[in-house]
């Protein structure tokens, strides 16, 4: 974009410019404090990946499709382990606990995952030595490949997640998808079949891992970066650090509400039943008692984190140091940096069908998006005095929801589920959120062109800067 026919005029206090035949609007909205609460200790739950694995939404779930329907549902059906490229990991039926089988011909195919440097085993994750003496990861002793013939973050046995969304042109240079963005034209193409005996390292939906008892079950619990326990509600489970006095008084304050058992509940695996004081039964896990929070409105929130309760988790995903959640009356927990300054990501719609960031996670995650966008945020000038990158180390590795983009300087940018972070020079104290939903129009006066905004898109294209979500 040029500056050469540029005009500025402003509108009703808002400022708005039409540049070399694309109008360009932007509009601010006001903010609300936080209330803080201090960080519990970990008491459950192991790592989820080590550096240098990552983890995708496949198919749909990563958000190619701009068109109506998908901006306010996109289907998470399945979570696949991934490499730092965003590769989605499959394992083989024939490979031997901790060998890998996988040779030759075959290992041209399907690749076997190195660590990345200084990587050490995690957990269920362990580094097995190849016939070769080359290093590989395996998970639950099971041996982990990429597969030559994806081409985009989210594939599954060559079948590219982009095929859900406009006609463009894959990771390898193919042309998929169809349809105009936001029409639900799609064109319909002949699905790829798994090879026999390979299938994807899935991490959702949990299977295995853990048996639970009847009426507990586990979900993906985003807003305290976990995989944890859930009652039958899909209400998130605690488990407490304190005293068993401290403990019994915040659960007399009502507060805390017990996970209770059917009276003829019998232990099952690692859980366990205790009796209550007032004769009623309740559910521990590991030897810890098991509650609810009555904060926790509906499936997903988990309020009640911090003064020594946390989340009953099976998994943590990886946080980076200096990342920290902060809570919002209107949008529930964004991610803030340690000084809680809210962290913000660069958002595209398409304006007919975009919406709902009113309301908490009112717009869906859509990792492909936010790689489209990269650290292209159009921001430039006043707009870059304003928005800073939120910088990552320069040894920082890709993990779980986490990326590191390096921008044209060469520094590199911490960016989540695809998105890249930054903070607002209008956030003066923890809690502000005085950049949320601003935005900018693109559109062009023939209606026909396609808008390329870092992720192209027909109809009014529009970038928005929105806290950004665990």
């Amino acid at each position: 974009m040029t500056s050469s026919n540029a005009r500025r005029w402003m509108v009703a206090g808002v400022a708005v410019s039409a540049v070399a035949g694309v109008a360009v609007f932007g509009s601010a909205q006001a903010f609300w404090p936080r209330a803080s609460a201090a960080k519990p200790p970990q008491a459950l739950g192991a790592t989820s990946t080590p550096p240098g694995i990552t983890l995708q939404a496949l198919g749909r779930g990563q958000g190619w499709d701009l068109g109506k329907e998908t901006a306010s549902i996109i289907y998470r059906d399945q979570v696949a382990y991934a490499d730092h490229r965003g590769r989605t990991l499959y394992t083989h039926q024939d490979d031997p606990p901790g060998q890998s089988a996988c040779v030759g011909d075959c290992a041209e195919k399907f690749l076997p995952v190195a660590p990345v440097p200084g990587a050490e085993p995690l957990g269920d994750w362990t580094i097995i030595k190849r016939e070769d003496g080359t290093l590989q990861w395996a998970f639950g002793n099971r041996p982990l490949y990429t597969y030559a013939e994806d081409a985009d973050p989210g594939s599954l046995f060559g079948n590219s997640a982009a095929r859900f969304g406009a006609k463009r042109r894959d990771g390898f240079g193919n042309v998929v998808g169809g349809g105009r963005r936001g029409s639900g034209v799609r064109v319909t193409v002949e699905e790829k079949p798994a090879p026999a005996g390979w299938e994807a390292a899935l991490i959702h939906p949990v299977q295995g891992v853990v048996v639970t008892p009847p009426g507990l079950s586990i979900a993906e619990v985003l807003d305290a970066a976990a995989f944890a326990l859930v009652d039958y509600r899909g209400h998130t489970a605690y488990v407490s650090a304190a005293s068993p006095g401290d403990e019994a008084e915040a659960v007399a304050s009502g507060q805390w509400l017990p996970v209770l058992a059917p009276a003829i509940a019998v232990p099952k695996g690692e859980f366990a039943v205790v009796a209550r004081d007032d004769g009623r039964s309740q559910w521990t896990y590991k030897g810890h008692r098991l509650y609810t929070h009555a904060g926790d409105l509906k499936a997903g929130d988990a309020y009640g984190v911090g003064n020594g309760w946390d989340v009953a988790a099976i998994y943590r995903h990886f946080v980076p140091a200096g990342v920290t959640r902060q809570r919002t009356p209107s949008q529930g927990l964004v991610w803030a940096t340690a000084d809680g300054r809210t962290l913000y990501k660069r958002d595209g719609h398409i304006y007919q069908s975009g919406g709902g960031r009113s309301l908490h996670r009112g717009a869906p995650q859509r990792p492909a998006v936010g790689r489209d966008i990269g650290v292209n945020a159009l921001c430039e000038g006043e707009c870059s005095a304003q928005w800073t990158p939120f910088v990552a180390p320069r040894d920082a590795q890709p993990q779980g929801y986490w990326d590191v983009y390096t921008r044209p300087d060469g520094s590199k940018q911490w960016a989540y589920q695809g998105y890249a972070l930054y903070t607002y020079a209008g956030d003066k104290q923890p809690g502000d959120m005085l950049g949320h939903d601003t935005y900018d129009l693109y559109f062009a006066m023939d209606p026909a062109t396609r808008v390329d905004v870092g992720t192209p898109m027909d109809g009014i294209a529009t970038l928005i800067w929105a806290v950004a979500f665990p």
